[in-house]
């Protein structure tokens, strides 16, 4: 009644395969490419995720990089404005020369 069972000699490769994690690539860009892929996906926690959820998380990022890189593109006309009006608070006129006029007095 008693038997032993004995391990398959091939275990089947694990799921999913992580091997690309293990195996950078030979070449100096492929190399560079593959370390700037995986500080990534460490950093945002990517590599414990199903490759649905990957593609989840990267689209919630790309379209919050968007919205904040469209937003910030709409609102740099309004920093100039803004710098002449700070000026004219902190200073009393729109004019940056503040000492060259404070020496003529």
């Amino acid at each position: 009644m008693s038997s032993v069972v004995k391990p398959p000699t091939v275990l089947p490769r694990a799921r999913p395969d992580r091997s690309y994690a293990s195996n950078p690539p030979k070449s100096k860009l492929g190399y560079f490419l593959w370390r700037q892929r995986m500080w990534f996906e460490s950093t945002f926690g990517l590599t414990v995720m199903e490759p649905w959820e990957k593609v989840l998380m990267l689209t919630i990022f790309a379209i919050l990089f968007v919205l904040v890189l469209t937003g910030f593109i709409k609102y740099l006309p309004h920093l100039a404005f803004m710098h002449r009006r700070a000026k004219y608070y902190l200073w009393g006129h729109e004019n940056g020369d503040v000492f060259i006029e404070a020496s003529r007095i």
